[in-house]
């Protein structure tokens, strides 16, 4: 086995399962801290009548088929100032989004000192890592919209406490 895995935790959000674990190359020691998305009805158990150790084993079994894909992921250190503030709003939400209204991002210009630049840098990003379907940029209502899926689409290399990731 060249990878080793560690589940930190999994959430149930209408039937999709979002499970934050981290992969450990036994080869290099490189770590890569993701979270995967599935839906309860294909993870090779009914999660609704099962233990928690019987889905954990599914979840295992799933993530180990990734074979070290996580490592090709793009690693949030990498991203700009804005669009890591979008990542962590999605993965810290129980709704598994990010609503940014324009008085929102009137407020994040001043206390955050973001700004217009930021929307481009953002908008680059959006199409470099194919994002196309989970921000939305001036939609009309709001100035960005982060939708669910977007943290599976990350390697959170940041360095992080284990308490970072109780949900």
């Amino acid at each position: 086995m060249k990878y080793q895995y560690e589940i930190l935790n999994y959430w149930n959000d209408y039937d999709d399962l979002y499970v934050n674990y981290i992969v450990k190359n036994l080869d290099t020691n490189e770590r890569a801290n993701v979270i995967g998305y599935y839906n309860t009805f294909n993870i090779g158990c009914d999660y609704n009548n099962v233990t928690t150790k019987t889905i954990e084993e599914s979840l295992y079994s799933l993530i180990s088929k990734n074979n070290g894909a996580e490592f090709r992921l793009p690693k949030v250190s990498k991203l700009s100032p804005l669009l890591k503030y979008i990542y962590d709003f999605v993965c810290e939400s129980g709704s598994n989004m990010c609503h940014i209204d324009y008085n929102d991002w009137k407020e994040l210009k001043e206390n955050e000192d973001f700004s217009e630049l930021d929307i481009l840098t953002l908008k680059k990003e959006i199409k470099k890592y194919n994002l196309n379907d989970l921000i939305i940029v001036n939609d009309g209502e709001y100035k960005i919209c982060g939708y669910g899926c977007l943290q599976t689409k990350f390697n959170d290399d940041r360095e992080k406490r284990r308490d970072d990731f109780e949900r």
